[in-house]
């Protein structure tokens, strides 16, 4: 048995805790049986890592990989179950009807039912919910008569998203008979990590409003904030949020001028800063006060660090994320587009090189101190989003069509896809949270919670302002 220890920067909580449920909805009819075996030798022949265990060492306590130097012929490499369905999708699953992106924005129904209909009911949804010696990669695929779900559960130590595409693509270069990439990093800490907190001076040790380690106590300060809120409001409403193309190109077009006459220079907004802005001011919509707010988001770091440049990048499975934060006074005067530009400006920031290696060895210290992934100041708020849009890029099942399929004239290429899914505990509240999943049928699909006082203000804000022109 091979013992591997799992990376510092893998194991900051609530990640080692997490099954990460990704959803792959295509259009089209997919090979099962092509699938299955293409996996099967992906894992059992090139990529033998995704068949490990994640345990508790016994020195320890701390997680690490449990690998067989052979696979005896009754070692599970991956869960897999599928099923066959004579109809068309939207004959069984209705909430899946796509929007009209002319329509403006879409409220649709949220990702528990997605999860309802397409992930079996007796996988674990944690990993503490974990059978003994259950296996890291869950996959099950459901075909319809035009159309195929591929839902996966795998755990967040092994990877984010990103690495999720990158176990993707090289499962369908095997389909088409490709070599996969070397594995990286199947024993090595691959992000930087040369450098240590206690190598930083006191001042960006602690620096407020960015990812720092926590003083003792201080995170039950940062909680007694958010207490009062729950008291009030303590239901929360759920929605899969579309967004049209056509109002996050025209926002992000008039912001971009705006701020460029203010400061000077062209800011450099993504559509992903315009959709943080307004994610942001939705989740505030129904508190009239105002308040001191960290905004974080998730910063991939392949190919923005030497050690993740193509073609190395796509055989890296696992975390390689920092968060950026910015942090400020809000109220409901504030402008969306000034929020857009701290968002992007915290982004840059935390992609200078020195900033990288302190993120990283703050959150290995946040390891050994046994503290949560949470950037929040004492009796402030706080928001977080995430964005996946950028993981699916050239992933094609396309290769797994049926050849009936095929023979109907369908492309074997190119497929249209949808890409759905959650990362996160069930005992963390989502209303501070959002995923962007993904960009498709003409607009961005988001994973958004509030309370359900701050939904019915949205809902009805919307319907003022179709195209967000006064947000």
């Amino acid at each position: 048995m091979e013992v591997i220890q799992i990376p510092l920067n893998d194991l900051i909580k609530p990640i080692p805790n997490i099954r990460t449920r990704t959803f792959f909805i295509v259009n089209d009819r997919l090979d099962t049986e092509v699938l299955r075996k293409a996996l099967d030798d992906l894992i059992r022949n090139h990529w033998r890592k995704l068949a490990a265990r994640v345990v508790r060492g016994a020195k320890n306590g701390q997680l690490e990989y449990h690998l067989p130097k052979a696979f005896a012929d009754d070692y599970v490499l991956f869960k897999w179950s599928s099923e066959d369905t004579d109809r068309p999708i939207d004959k069984v699953v209705s909430s899946l009807k796509r929007p009209v992106a002319t329509d403006g924005i879409a409220f649709l129904p949220p990702m528990r039912d997605v999860d309802s209909h397409f992930r079996p009911a007796d996988w674990p949804f944690e990993q503490k919910d974990d059978p003994p010696n259950s296996p890291n990669l869950y996959v099950h695929v459901r075909t319809f008569t035009d159309s195929t779900v591929i839902t996966i559960s795998w755990l967040h130590v092994f990877g984010d998203q990103l690495g999720l595409a990158n176990m993707v693509k090289a499962w369908l270069g095997v389909v088409e008979g490709k070599e996969p990439p070397p594995l990286v990093g199947h024993d090595e800490q691959v992000l930087p990590h040369a450098k240590e907190v206690s190598d930083y001076p006191e001042e960006k040790q602690r620096r407020k409003g960015r990812m720092r380690v926590k003083r003792p106590f201080e995170n039950f300060f940062v909680i007694l904030g958010f207490i009062p809120e729950f008291v009030f409001q303590p239901k929360e409403d759920d929605y899969t949020v579309f967004f049209p193309l056509s109002i996050i190109e025209s926002l992000r077009e008039r912001w971009s001028k705006e701020l460029t006459k203010k400061y000077g220079a062209d800011p450099g907004l993504s559509d992903a800063d315009i959709i943080t802005a307004i994610l942001t001011k939705f989740s505030r919509m129904y508190d009239k006060s105002p308040r001191t707010i960290s905004l974080s988001q998730t910063v991939n770091l392949r190919g923005r660090i030497p050690q993740l440049q193509a073609p190395t990048r796509d055989g890296f499975l696992h975390n390689a994320l920092i968060y950026a934060t910015a942090r400020f006074r809000y109220d409901h005067s504030m402008p969306l587009g000034e929020i857009a530009y701290l968002n992007r400006k915290a982004v840059k920031e935390s992609l200078e090189p020195d900033d990288i290696e302190l993120g990283l060895a703050i959150a290995r210290e946040m390891v050994r101190r046994g503290q949560v992934m949470h950037t929040c100041e004492p009796f402030e708020k706080s928001y977080s989003v995430t964005n996946w849009c950028g993981a699916w890029k050239g992933v094609d099942f396309g290769a797994a069509a049926t050849k009936d399929s095929v023979a109907e004239g369908k492309e074997s290429r190119n497929v249209e896809m949808l890409i759905l899914g959650q990362s996160g505990e069930l005992k963390t509240p989502h209303r501070f949270h959002s995923t962007v999943m993904c960009k498709a049928d003409g607009g961005y699909w988001v994973d958004f919670s509030t309370s359900v006082q701050g939904m019915n203000a949205v809902r009805e804000y919307v319907k003022k302002d179709p195209e967000l022109t006064n947000l």
